[in-house]
């Protein structure tokens, strides 16, 4: 029985997260052969606040790419 678990920040909807633990499904059938029924997957969902990669957090990344987003919008 493959266990698959995902952690990611939170912010996505139901619905991605649906299609993201089918299409994990459908490659643990795919490529290792495990049938469908047997596979389990589940989402770890964590605040944007609680993890950083590079020195950054993640809600200030976030916040910075939008800030740079919109800088680039307004020049155009």
């Amino acid at each position: 029985m493959p266990l698959v678990n995902v952690h990611m920040a939170e912010g996505r909807t139901p619905e991605a997260k649906k299609a993201l633990m089918d299409a994990i499904t459908d490659a643990m059938h795919t490529h290792i052969g495990a049938p469908r029924e047997s596979v389990r997957v589940w989402i770890d969902e964590f605040p944007n606040t609680n993890f950083m990669a590079g020195g950054e957090v993640l809600r200030d990344k976030q916040e910075r790419l939008a800030r740079e987003s919109a800088s680039r919008d307004s020049d155009d």
